[in-house]
C-alpha cells in the first residue's frame, strides 16, 4: 500500500542525508519531505547539498513549502504575506535537479480562508506550475483556527486557486471527517480525485495497522476510483 515515505516524520530527528539513507535501507526508492531548510530562503549551497541526496537509488517525489515557524505553532504565512522570491527560486532549483512533482502549501492559521490567502495560493500554484510542480491544499487537524479542515473545503479552494487536494487520512480521522461519504463523492465524481495521499493510523499516528483505521479498504476504493498516485507514509 505504501509507495513512498515521509523522511521528516518517519525518520524525525535525523539529518536529511541520514533520513534518505534510512529510507533506502528500509526498501523505499522514493521519499517526501517537509520543508528541509531552516529558513524560507536557503543559500544556493544548501539547496545543492539537498539535491545531491537524490538520484542514487532514491527519488524526491513531494515536499512541503515553507510553513513559517512550525515549532512555534505556525502552519503557513499566507494570511499575512506571500512567500519570498528566493523561496520560489529554491523550489525551482530542487524541481529541476530532482524531478519534484508535488508541493503542499500551508495557508496560515487565519480561522477562515481570506481573499489574500486564495490569491497568494493561486500565485503559488502558477509559479510552481512553471517548474512542473503541482500545488496541494491539505486539511489539517489539531488547530481549530486552521481554515481548511475537510476535503470538501479543500477541493473548493483548490478549484479556485488551480491546485489539487492532499488527502491525509490521519487528519481526516482527527477532524471527524466522514471518509465513507467523501469516498462515495469521489467514486461518483462529485469530488475530484486527490492529487496526493498520505496515511498514518489513528489514534496515535503510528504506521498503518497499529490502530483502528481501515486504511487498506480506503486506499483500495481510491485506487478503484482511478487514483494512480503515491501513497505516502507519514507516521510518527
Amino acid at each position: 500500500m505504501i509507495t513512498i515515505v515521509n523522511c521528516s516524520t518517519v525518520y524525525a530527528g535525523l539529518p536529511a542525508c541520514d533520513a534518505v539513507a534510512a529510507a533506502r535501507a528500509d526498501g523505499y526508492d522514493a521519499v517526501e519531505f517537509w520543508w528541509p531548510f531552516d529558513s524560507a530562503t536557503p543559500a544556493p549551497g544548501e539547496v545543492e547539498a539537498f539535491c545531491g541526496l537524490f538520484g542514487a537509488g532514491v527519488e524526491l517525489r513531494a515536499m512541503n513549502l515553507w510553513g513559517g515557524d512550525m515549532a512555534a505553532g505556525e502552519r503557513g504565512v499566507l494570511h499575512r504575506q506571500q512567500l519570498p522570491e528566493r523561496h520560489f527560486e529554491a523550489v525551482g532549483e530542487i524541481a529541476s535537479a530532482t524531478g519534484l512533482k508535488r508541493s503542499n502549501v500551508l495557508l496560515g492559521r487565519s480561522g477562515t480562508v481570506t481573499h489574500q490567502q486564495r490569491d497568494r495560493l493561486a500565485e503559488i500554484a502558477q509559479r510552481l506550475g512553471e517548474y512542473g510542480v503541482t500545488a496541494l491544499v491539505e486539511p489539517l487537524s489539531g488547530m481549530d483556527d486552521y481554515p481548511i479542515r475537510d476535503p470538501w473545503a479543500a477541493a473548493e479552494l483548490a478549484g479556485k486557486a488551480g491546485c489539487a487536494v492532499l488527502a491525509d487520512f490521519y487528519h481526516f480521522a482527527v477532524n471527524g471527517v466522514d471518509v465513507d461519504a467523501w469516498l462515495e463523492d469521489v467514486e461518483e465524481r462529485r469530488q475530484p480525485l486527490p492529487g496526493h495521499v498520505q496515511v498514518a493510523d489513528f489514534p496515535g499516528r503510528g504506521a498503518p495497522g497499529s490502530a483502528s483505521l481501515p486504511l487498506p479498504d480506503s486506499i483500495a476504493r481510491l485506487r478503484a476510483a482511478g487514483y494512480a498516485g503515491e501513497i505516502a507514509g507519514e507516521w510518527i
